[in-house]
């Protein structure tokens, strides 16, 4: 048994890391390299690995007054495996010790955590995430749409022509537009990724851009990263006048998806609980799934020490985490 760190820099380590462990886009080197470009901050992806074995997270370590914590990059990933492993709490808390990690804030994705991977008293609910099976036939996709979801997309078939994924007409309308628009939609600073973070992004090959273009100008591009195991919606950016369309350009997504037999298609969920960003994801029929986060603390003394200084209380998980890191 060995528990390492995989640097960026060890491309194809990493790879051969994720060969035969079912994961989300969020834990490739690819969609890592990309956040890394924004953040500039050292990102790794954890390997376990016994007879047979393996589980996975990539993290990101944060300096803070000298001491370092962990949270897994932007994206749905956390930590993920080929099987159950009841020891892997205890020797993952023994590795992070031993890195002399502070704390820890690891993002899970529910479509692959194993349930022995995570100890109950350190994970927390905090959001829902909406998942379209794409198993299922076109029709039943369909049958399962709202009714007002079933109107917008009723001359789908006949406008057709005006939806493409050809990138080299939709890149620059994206880039050009990405961050006013998230800015006159006060979108969290979560979003605010550098240009070549979009920009290495959009030209991955798992990465689709299906676009609303009229009289041969782009008037909306949405963006969905894949892997064999699972699709992620990642972004919209629209016009005024085609944000009606955002749902056809979904449907049109799913339709290529399903032609790549990706299994699954992770919509993401709304900034909070039911609201109307939740709705517009619910209204395809969506599986709805508990969004989880692990919150840990690995030196108890170093961690209250933090807190304390910070005149905020050691002993409350709930909302932000670290605490000490609190705005």
């Amino acid at each position: 048994m060995k528990q390492e760190l995989i640097p960026l820099y060890s491309f194809q380590r990493w790879k051969e890391a994720l060969e035969n462990v079912p994961h989300a886009f969020g834990h490739t080197w690819e969609s890592c390299y990309g956040m890394h470009l924004t953040t500039g901050l050292p990102t790794y992806l954890y390997l376990f690995e016994s007879v047979n074995i393996k589980v996975i997270c990539p993290l990101v370590e944060r300096n803070y007054q000298g001491y370092i914590d962990i949270v897994t990059p932007y994206g749905f990933s956390g930590f993920v495996g080929n099987q159950e492993v009841p020891e892997f709490p205890d020797q993952w808390k023994k590795f992070v010790q031993e890195q002399g990690y502070v704390s820890g804030y690891i993002g899970l994705n529910p479509l692959f955590e194993k349930e022995t991977y995570l100890p109950k008293n350190e994970v927390f609910h905090y959001n829902t995430l909406y998942v379209l099976n794409l198993q299922l036939s076109t029709l039943e996709l369909y049958q399962k749409l709202s009714q007002n979801r079933k109107r917008q997309l009723k001359d789908y078939n006949d406008s057709s022509n005006e939806f493409t994924v050809d990138k080299s007409v939709l890149k620059d309308f994206f880039l050009s537009n990405y961050h006013t628009f998230m800015k006159e939609r006060n979108a969290s600073q979560a979003y605010n990724f550098s240009l070549p973070t979009l920009s290495y992004l959009l030209d991955l090959e798992h990465v689709l851009l299906v676009g609303y273009v009229i009289k041969g100008q782009v008037k909306s591009v949405s963006v969905i990263a894949y892997t064999a195991y699972a699709g992620e919606y990642l972004f919209n950016v629209s016009m005024p006048e085609a944000q009606n369309k955002t749902a056809a350009l979904l449907w049109h997504g799913i339709h290529y998806l399903k032609l790549k037999k990706v299994p699954y298609l992770n919509l993401g969920g709304g900034v909070k609980e039911n609201d109307s960003i939740s709705e517009f994801k619910k209204r395809f029929g969506a599986i709805a799934l508990p969004l989880k986060c692990l919150k840990q603390i690995y030196i108890h003394s170093l961690y209250e020490q933090l807190c304390q200084e910070k005149g905020v209380d050691s002993a409350n998980r709930e909302g932000y985490f670290p605490n000490y890191r609190k705005p």
